[in-house]
């Protein structure tokens, strides 16, 4: 029966393909287009940074807050959320980076406090001023008076591009409240464009660049006893109008000594609600990291500029601890790791699961940021189910082996399938990330993924994520096309663009084959025949799709439900405030 749908889809996407744009073609043009360019695929980029000869420990001593009778403050701010007004989807994170670099001041003895603006004020979600974007959140001028008028450091995370216009206008209007705070900006954003940054929004006084705890420590340590700020490695800042970049930081080589997140600092409770999590909710999602890093180098992602390829593990136990210590202080049922790629080794995971079984913490637990299969093979699928591992997110990126090849994805198609039968037969909700209109794709290769995205759904993968390739800061494609002027300015409306993640009303593209409303229409037609044939294939889901929005207690089986449930408190909401103003 499947081999059937899956010739009749195929047959389907070929007719939709050749009646929508064939017949504008003649038959030269059609094969020139179709033909693979004739692109070596990309070298190995040398992205290592030394580790830290110096010991997390030793750090916390040798940058210890000089004066700890002072009442002077440092203040760690988690911005609003930023996303596109068309977005049918944002998850709300527990802010854990800022968690970290809050445990790392306080262990060094400095009075910190975080403002967190995403979860202070969760349920308000509003038109930016331009009428352009969504911003979720607390309002930012209550968030200026929020800050301790002790505060004379100021930290603000930037993680995401396309935040960044807002985000800036957001530390200028800080700047205008606090005049002489020293404010200090750093997350994946800035580390990929320090320069830009900084000349973009002059009241930024340092970037500092990579994984941060070490760096900001020197940098505050400095600040309050008046040393030279200049002079810490990872740090960047403008002088006399000339951009001065330090050398890079280097990673720290033992993660096991860094504190715990300073969840202490946030009302961590918003997040519990059913329909924020990044993952499958459970009401009471907690937000972790087992690992730092990537050892890989995918073209289209910013982590190997922002953590080079150094991978690096904590101890199982220290993670399980970790774990259990979520379960005591906030009756957490279900946590989330958020690790660029939880699973690269198999020796570990086969200890962390084992570990698990050994507790028996009656949880559940899930990798929402997507990993990699080499090691999911059926004894570790296996124990994954077991110990409570609900939702697995795979991330082949493409169903094209050249298109892998190009984008330096190192995957094999068929042991990728083969360990997502496994794990869709050992019951665990199984999501897959893709990617279509790289700048070097052909029709071929975007129709290639399309067809695996297909035999997915057919074996009942729970989930699917197609979107549009877009060059984001840091990463290889973006430095490619920006050499070669594709790019064009850097400025407001190139970031808008980076919005199209979850937003299908957005069709510019780099592809050099194929025009953007074409992988606009593959992108929509391709998750609609994913969603259409996984529920086809087993039309329980609908009934349960259609009553588990309106119960009382929602229980989502995938992230397809999860998102029409936020999309249906949203309504929900903004129904009531409209009846509630007239």
């Amino acid at each position: 029966m499947p081999s059937k749908i899956a010739k009749k889809v195929d047959f389907h996407i070929s007719q939709l393909y050749y009646q929508t744009y064939m017949a504008s073609w003649n038959s030269q043009t059609a094969t020139n287009i179709l033909e693979r360019p004739a692109q070596a695929p990309p070298k190995n980029v040398q992205y290592g940074r030394a580790a830290s000869t110096m010991r997390i420990g030793d750090a916390f001593s040798l940058f210890a807050n000089p004066e700890p009778d002072s009442d002077r403050v440092i203040t760690l701010i988690a911005p609003p959320v930023f996303f596109s007004k068309n977005s049918y989807s944002t998850p709300l994170t527990l802010p854990l980076g800022l968690a970290y670099l809050a445990a790392a001041l306080e262990k060094a003895a400095y009075k910190v406090k975080i403002i967190d603006c995403r979860g202070a004020d969760a349920d308000n979600v509003r038109l930016t001023p331009d009428g352009r974007f969504n911003m979720q959140g607390m309002d930012i001028k209550k968030s200026i008076k929020a800050i301790d008028p002790k505060t004379d450091i100021i930290g603000v995370s930037i993680m995401f591009s396309q935040e960044w216009p807002q985000v800036r206008d957001y530390i200028k209007q800080i700047r205008e409240a606090f005049p002489d705070a020293s404010i200090i900006v750093g997350g994946e954003h800035p580390t990929a464009m320090p320069e830009y940054s900084l000349r973009d929004c002059p009241a930024i006084d340092y970037v500092v660049r990579g994984e941060g705890e070490l760096t900001l420590l020197d940098v505050v340590h400095r600040l309050r006893t008046g040393s030279v700020v200049e002079e810490v490695a990872g740090v960047c800042y403008i002088a006399n109008n000339v951009f001065i970049e330090t050398s890079i930081s280097a990673r720290m080589a033992d993660i096991k000594e860094m504190p715990r997140p300073a969840w202490h600092l946030i009302d961590v409770e918003p997040y519990f609600q059913p329909n924020f999590t990044m993952g499958i909710s459970h009401g009471r999602n907690m937000a972790m990291l087992a690992t730092r890093g990537c050892p890989y180098q995918c073209t289209f992602c910013s982590s190997p500029s922002m953590w080079t390829t150094r991978y690096v593990m904590r101890p199982v136990s220290d993670v399980v601890d970790e774990i259990e210590d979520h379960v005591k202080e906030f009756g957490a049922n279900s946590i989330d790791f958020y690790d660029l790629t939880a699973i690269v080794k198999r020796d570990w995971i086969i200890q962390f699961i084992a570990e698990l079984d050994r507790r028996n913490l009656n949880i559940t637990w899930q990798l929402p940021s997507g990993t990699r299969s080499e090691s999911l093979d059926e004894e570790v699928i296996q124990g994954l189910a077991r110990t409570g591992c609900e939702y697995l997110v795979y991330a082949p990126e493409s169903g094209s082996k050249r298109t892998l090849e190009m984008i330096k994805k190192r995957v094999n198609l068929d042991n990728l399938e083969k360990s997502i039968r496994i794990a869709v037969k050992n019951g665990i909700i199984t999501k897959v990330n893709f990617i279509i209109g790289f700048p070097f794709e052909t029709r071929r290769e975007i129709l290639e993924t399309l067809r695996f995205v297909l035999k997915l759904a057919l074996i009942k993968v729970d989930d699917c994520n197609i979107t549009m390739f877009s060059p984001y800061p840091g990463s290889e494609l973006f430095r490619e096309l920006y050499e070669e002027g594709a790019i064009g300015e850097i400025d407001d409306e190139y970031f808008a663009l980076l919005m199209t993640q979850f937003d299908f009303t957005i069709a510019r593209t780099f592809c050099r084959a194929v025009n953007p409303w074409e992988i606009v229409l593959y992108r929509v037609a391709g998750m609609s025949l994913f969603y259409g044939l996984s529920y086809l294939r087993a039309p329980g889901k609908i009934v349960r799709l259609i009553t588990s929005v309106f119960r009382s207690r929602f229980q989502p089986h995938s992230l397809f439900e999860q998102r029409i449930f936020d999309f249906a408190v949203r309504a929900r909401r903004t129904l009531l405030e409209k009846k509630a103003a007239s």
